[in-house]
This record gives structure tokens, C-alpha cells and sequence, in this order.
């Protein structure tokens, strides 16, 4: 109908202009026959010679149409400079994962009919930190993006002439299939969130799925949120490497902490007798926590809590204090523009000798001032797993393959302790949901689950834990957080079990970052 409609309109615009054209020679004729001066005329005709030589070009151009339109598309695609500068800034190195095999590439780019032709067989599950997906073009927070320079830099001298060189691959320690699968259960759960997942050894990041569109920064890395009662896992470190001695203590459901501030556990159960910290973090007795928080206070003073937490990668400040920017030293990267764009924000917590009882009970359960992100707890996890040693995360596969000192942030006989502890909390406490999806696996899941209260929204989820392999020990830290997704022991929780179930059945768990297929 539009095309029909185009007709009519040219047919109306040319009878015009015929029956115009005529008028015009018929006037300039009889004109020509009474003038005496005969310069207005030679103009006259002029303009008309002008104007045929215009009608019969855009008749042509009206008849060739479709040739021209396919020579304006082969001058975009070869002619354009502007156009070819863009191709040239196209990254051309292909982005490999954790197995460097070429068939499991994160990103590869082939040139096709003269352009490059980009390929994410990740899709959505790598948009918010490779690269692709939706929208691919506008995301600013991708390694795609972040590590351009590297992979457009020339393979060797002699493409160090050409316009268009290959460039130079780039070997991350992401898994293909382990970022899909963490993708796909994310996605299963419905909410905002993410998943990370670490080796304990070597800080290499094995794992990342988040949502997210293209203008926010990666929400595992640079989103702030309270940890819940994930954070009495550094509770109990405190305890027992202040040598402290396990102590009976009652979990009831609620303690007062002032006339006008109450701690209740999570739907008012309680407990007569716990075995503290152990059974404080199988069962996550709120109120078992506010006390042993409140008795070391008073034994061990503000200072060593301070440099407890600040040992753990949480910076204690004071009111209006806050640190600010961005934590440049966490990753282990060789990439100034990586420490530049995806350093997380400094985990933080206010804490003085003059913070109040409340808010001292509230930090007891990791709630009230406290700030960190799932990266950060990534961290902190995947040290108890190491043998109480932190490590530098990396997501650059060269770097992880080398040996890291890292540094010491508890005893190793505290994380054993804690271990254990976070074994029970999958086996018979909070997260003990996660029995089916674990049902039969060699592998098993260690944790501690997380619901952190948010104003005028709905609980958010967490659940920090170890991915053991067949012997028993610590292979990986999984880190899930749901926005909204409270309790820790369900969605959370299933989405580590689920992680735990794809590295015991899949053949890439065998797999060291380096390691081809």
C-alpha cells in the first residue's frame, strides 16, 4: 500500500511540474517575440536546460534505484573512513575460558565479506562480564571492552603492518560452562542477583553470572549490601582465634540489648542449650551471636574486632568516615584498565569505641553499618577453604597459573573449625534444603546462609560457601546473593547446590585454568 501510495505522489509531483514547465516556455516564448533586451531570456532558457538535465539524473536515479542502493552499501562497508576506523577498533584476539580450547572461546571474531562477525556462545549468561548478549555494543563493564587494547595488539612482526591484524588471544580462567550453568540457575530463581565462584588455591575466578543492564556496573563486584548472618562466619573466626574456649550458651528466641531495641531469630525459634560458635552458625542463632558479640567486646575490646575485620578485607571507619572509591589493590591483574573500571567499592564497617550497644549487636549478625559485596565474601570464604591463607582473585589466566604467598587472616585450626561448622550447616541446619539437589554426588557443599533485613522491601539472600571434591577438600568458594530473595537457606543455597552438582558431573571440574581439553 506504501508503495502504491509513493506512485501516486510522484505521478501528481511530475504532472505538476510538466504542466509548469509548459506555462514557463509558452510565456518565455511570446516573451522572446515582444523583449527588447535579451539577457533575461538566455537566463531564462539556461535555468530550464538546468532543470531537464536534474529531471532526467533523478529519473535515472528513480529507475536504478537498487543499484545505487547496493553501491552506497559497498562504499559503508570499504569506502566510509569513519566506518573503517570502527572496524579497526574492533577487538580481533579471541577471548578464551578457563580450558584455553578454541571450541569453548568466551568471544571469537572472523572476517566475513569484508567485516568482522562477533560470536558470544554465552549469550545473556556472559553479557554483564564478557561481553555480547543484548545491547552488547552499550555495556561498558566487560572484559571485552575493558582488555581491547590487548586483544587488537598485532600477534607478531609481520602483522604489525596491517590494518586489520588478528591480534592476540586473551586466556581468562572463566569456565564456559560453569558461567552457564550459574546463568541458567540465576535465571531459573527469577531475581536480581549474582553468583561467583573462586578457586581456593589460586584465587581464579571460575564463575560469574549477574544481572543487570548495560549501564549498571557489575552487581557481584560493585553493589553494596549487608552480608546477614553470613557475617558470623567472621564472628566465629574472631572467637576462636582469640583463643577463646567453645562455651554453652542459650539461643533463645529473642534477647533485649536495650529498653528499646529487641534481636529476635528468624521466625522466633529457639534453642535451650548451643554449642558456641559451632551450633551458633549451624542453627544461625541471632541471639546466641548479639551475646558472644557483646562478651567479646568486653574481653577483647573494640581494637581487636577492628583488626580482625580489617585482616578479613572489611575496612572499619568511623561516622562520616566512610571510605570512599574503589579498592585498586583486591584484583591481581596485570590490566590498569581492569583495576581501573572493575575494582569493587572498599568493603567497610563502622565500628568505634563509641559505637552504641545496638549498633554493635546489629554488626553481631551483619546488619546495620556494615557494607561488602559478593566478591568480597568470595574472598573471604575461599580463604577458610585455603587453610585460613587469602589470595588476590584473577580472572587472567596467566597470572592464576602462577604461585601466590598470599597472606594469613585466621589459624588454620580455626579453619577447621570453620569448615566443619559449615559442613553441619548443609547436612542439618539451615541449608539443609539442599539435600536432594546433592543426593548422590561424590562432591558435597559447605555454607553458611545469609538473610539480610532491607527497608521496605523484601529480605535479600544469601549463601557463602566451599565446593568439596571427592576427598573432602575445599576446590571452590560459591558466593550467591538474590536481591529479594531471602531466606539464604532456600533459593541461595540451591543455586550453590546446583553449582556443586554441575562440578561433580560435568568433565570441565577436572579442568586447571591452563589446562587444554
Amino acid at each position: 500500500m506504501e508503495a502504491i501510495l509513493n506512485w501516486i505522489l510522484r505521478a501528481i509531483l511530475i504532472a505538476s511540474g510538466a504542466g509548469a514547465l509548459v506555462l514557463l516556455v509558452r510565456s518565455l516564448v511570446k516573451a522572446r517575440r515582444s523583449a527588447e533586451e535579451r539577457w533575461p531570456l538566455r537566463l531564462a532558457f539556461g535555468m530550464l536546460g538546468l532543470v531537464a538535465v536534474y529531471a532526467v539524473g533523478h529519473g535515472r536515479m528513480l529507475l536504478n534505484a537498487d543499484e545505487i542502493e547496493a553501491g552506497r552499501m559497498q562504499y559503508v562497508r570499504f569506502g566510509d573512513p569513519r566506518r573503517a576506523e570502527l572496524r579497526r577498533a574492533e577487538v580481533r584476539g579471541w577471548i578464551l575460558d578457563c580450558t584455553s580450547a578454541p571450541e569453548n572461546a568466551l568471544a571469537r571474531y572472523a572476517a566475513h565479506d569484508g567485516q568482522v562477525d562477533r560470536f558470544y556462545p554465552l549469550g545473556q549468561a556472559g553479557a554483564n562480564f564478557v561481553g555480547g548478549g543484548e545491547d552488547a555494543d552499550l555495556r561498558d563493564y566487560t572484559i571485552e571492552r575493558i582488555f581491547a587494547e590487548h586483544l587488537r595488539r598485532p600477534l607478531n612482526l609481520a602483522e604489525r603492518g596491517e590494518l586489520h591484524p588478528a591480534g592476540t588471544d586473551l586466556s581468562l580462567t572463566l569456565c564456559r560452562g560453569a558461567t552457564a550453568r550459574a546463568w541458567e540457575l540465576l535465571r531459573e530463581a527469577g531475581l536480581p542477583g549474582a553468583v561467583v565462584v573462586q578457586d581456593v588455591t589460586t584465587g581464579a575466578v571460575v564463575a560469574y553470572a549477574s544481572t543487570g543492564g548495560p549501564d549498571d556496573p557489575p552487581l557481584g563486584l560493585q553493589e553494596y549490601a549487608a552480608p546477614g548472618s553470613v557475617w558470623k562466619l567472621a564472628l566465629a573466626t574472631l572467637w576462636w582465634d582469640s583463643g577463646l574456649p567453645d562455651r554453652e550458651m542459650s539461643c533463645q528466641s529473642s534477647i533485649q540489648v536495650t529498653p528499646r531495641a529487641v534481636i529476635r531469630n528468624s521466625e522466633g525459634f529457639s534453642i535451650p542449650r548451643v554449642q558456641a560458635p559451632a551450633e551458633m552458625l549451624i542453627y544461625s542463632c541471632n541471639t546466641t551471636a548479639v551475646q558472644m558479640a557483646l562478651d567479646m567486646r568486653e574481653q577483647l575490646g573494640e581494637t581487636a574486632f577492628q583488626d580482625a575485620f580489617r585482616r578479613f578485607g572489611v575496612e572499619p571507619y568511623a561516622p562520616g568516615e566512610a571510605p570512599q572509591g574503589f579498592d585498586r589493590d583486591f584484583w591481581r591483574t596485570a590490566s590498569d584498565a581492569w583495576r581501573d573500571r572493575m575494582s569493587p567499592r572498599p568493603a567497610r564497617v563502622r565500628l568505634t569505641a563509641e559505637t552504641s550497644r545496638q549498633e554493635w549487636a546489629q554488626l553481631a549478625i551483619g546488619q546495620g553499618p556494615i557494607d561488602v559485596t559478593p566478591i568480597h565474601l568470595s574472598r573471604f570464604v575461599a580463604a577458610i577453604g585455603n587453610g585460613g591463607v587469602m589470595v588476590d582473585p584473577s580472572i587472567e589466566q596467566e597470572l592464576a597459573a602462577r604461585p601466590q604467598e598470599g597472606r594469613r587472616v585466621m589459624s588454620e585450626e580455626t579453619a577447621e573449625k570453620l569448615l566443619a561448622a559449615m559442613r553441619a550447616v548443609v547436612d542439618y541446619g539451615t541449608a539443609r534444603s539442599t539435600a536432594p539437589v546433592l543426593d548422590g554426588l561424590e562432591w558435597d557443599l559447605a555454607g553458611k546462609t545469609g538473610t539480610a533485613q532491607v527497608a521496605r522491601a523484601a529480605d535479600n539472600g544469601w549463601f557463602a560457601g566451599l565446593i568439596l571434591d571427592p576427598e573432602g577438600r575445599p576446590r571452590y568458594s560459591v558466593v550467591t546473593f538474590l536481591v529479594g530473595g531471602g531466606p539464604g537457606g532456600r533459593l541461595p543455597a540451591r543455586i550453590a547446590a546446583g553449582m556443586t552438582r554441575y562440578f561433580a558431573t560435568s568433565d570441565q571440574a577436572s579442568f586447571e585454568p591452563g589446562e587444554a581439553e
